[in-house]
């Protein structure tokens, strides 16, 4: 149940329906998902140890405010964790993923259009996790997922959107790279990943 909580209340904030600085009760949280107060205590737990959440004891816990730095900071963060990803997957990704990483860039490229950031995001945090499940490094794996929600939730309430147009294209080199089994154009993706900027103003 554990894992239900986290799931839902991560989905909240993509959706906006939890909003930066809102407060949380695991009393009201416990009656509303028909659990104790436990499995909601260690979701939030979990929300807090990415830093999604924060709590000041006896007093508030309540949806971090993850700034315009913060995400910076993680997406920095993210780009060096992610080559390791690449190079470790690449040479061995079968084609069954090949073909998921490709349904993946079609949701994004179909999401841009919109400018729902929330559909874009999703669709990006889904292609991006993807050879998550062919890794064999669970502690490279619990890294990547840590920081990549912070991206997540932070690029949602960035003061100008990043340049999708790179990571399209970072999107399209990994395909080609987990495709061909081609480090190289894996190395190309992540150039094209550390030249998007993270706007701060």
């Amino acid at each position: 149940m554990v894992t239900q909580v986290f799931e839902q209340l991560l989905s909240e904030m993509m959706s906006g329906d939890l909003q930066p600085g809102q407060r949380i009760s695991d009393a009201d949280l416990a009656v509303r998902f028909g659990v104790s107060r436990t499995p909601v205590r260690e979701a939030l737990q979990k929300l807090r140890d990415i830093g999604l959440i924060e709590a000041s004891a006896s007093r508030f816990t309540r949806v971090t405010d993850v700034t315009p730095e913060q995400t910076e900071q993680a997406y920095s963060v993210w780009t060096a964790l992610y080559p390791l990803l690449l190079e470790e997957t690449i040479p061995v990704v079968d084609a069954g993923t090949v073909t998921l990483l490709e349904a993946d860039h079609a949701e994004f490229l179909t999401a841009l259009p919109t400018l729902v950031n929330q559909r874009i995001a999703t669709a990006n945090f889904q292609f991006f996790s993807r050879l998550n499940t062919v890794s064999t490094n669970a502690v490279l794996q619990r890294s990547l997922v840590s920081v990549v929600h912070i991206v997540r939730i932070g690029s949602l309430h960035l003061p100008r959107r990043l340049d999708l147009g790179g990571v399209a294209r970072a999107q399209a080199l990994i395909i080609e790279a987990a495709r061909n089994h081609d480090l190289a154009a894996a190395r190309a993706a992540m150039d094209e990943l550390r030249g998007v900027e993270v706007p701060q103003v």
